[in-house]
């Protein structure tokens, strides 16, 4: 009875928001899907806004959160201007045609933090620019060449904050065990381990067509790059 009690004190009540998304195109679902790195952004954010931010050094802490919010806006503003950019080609076409994808794929989010809605309304832009940018290339306005580069540049931008996010966080983490919070950490790992922050087809795909995922892009060009890069990356909790 005791031990039942115990456990039921420690079920803490969070606030939380469950979004589904619908991703469209291959390559901003590349940024979701690939090696399972968008569910170690969605597990370093949630550890950043809750967890250590109640076990961190405070300090260390807002200056970490300043950074994120930093590079979350940075890529935020980068990817609004492309949009813009990319909008008054279309305007002055009168509009351009609308794709339809052939594989569109969902994820369902448990969203615990602001920042983590921001980046996920980040990766729903990139999703509409991509779009945008396909429908511009069907239209005959862009070549084949400035469609691979600008969908390039775009996804290792996005793909490159999550990267930066996972790092911010380990360096949260480092600041906790400075503290001599390694007991915490612990039993905060095992807490956010145990959570399903992330669902859906994208990151619930089988292992034959994660490996096709990392593997090829539609386009070609940097996936073997990315992938030796993939490879030397760990997850922020080890």
């Amino acid at each position: 009875m005791a031990t039942a009690s115990t456990a039921q004190k420690r079920r803490f009540s969070k606030p939380v928001l469950d979004q589904t998304l619908t991703i469209h195109s291959q390559n901003a679902q590349y940024v979701l899907q690939r090696g399972h790195s968008f569910v170690l952004v969605v597990k370093a954010l949630y550890s950043i806004s809750v967890v250590l931010r109640i076990i961190g050094e405070e300090s260390d802490m807002d200056q970490i959160e300043a950074l994120v919010s930093e590079r979350i806006e940075a890529v935020a503003q980068t990817l609004q201007d492309e949009h813009t950019r990319l909008k008054a080609l279309a305007d002055e076409e009168g509009g351009v045609p609308v794709p339809r994808y052939t594989n569109p794929r969902e994820v369902t989010l448990q969203l615990s933090s602001p920042q983590l809605a921001h980046y996920v309304r980040l990766v729903l832009l990139l999703d509409k620019i991509l779009m945008l940018l396909d429908g511009l290339w069907f239209a005959g306005l862009l070549s084949n060449k400035q469609r691979k580069e600008t969908t390039h540049s775009l996804r290792r931008l996005v793909y490159g904050l999550g990267r930066s996010i996972i790092d911010l966080e380990r360096r949260a983490r480092e600041s906790a065990r400075r503290a001599g919070k390694d007991a915490e950490l612990l039993a905060a790992d095992d807490a956010v381990n145990a959570l399903t922050l992330a669902t859906g087809s994208l990151v619930d795909a089988d292992e034959e067509e994660e490996d096709e995922a990392s593997m090829q892009d539609d386009d070609g060009g940097d996936s073997g790059e990315d992938a030796q890069r993939e490879a030397t990356e760990t997850d922020p909790r080890t």
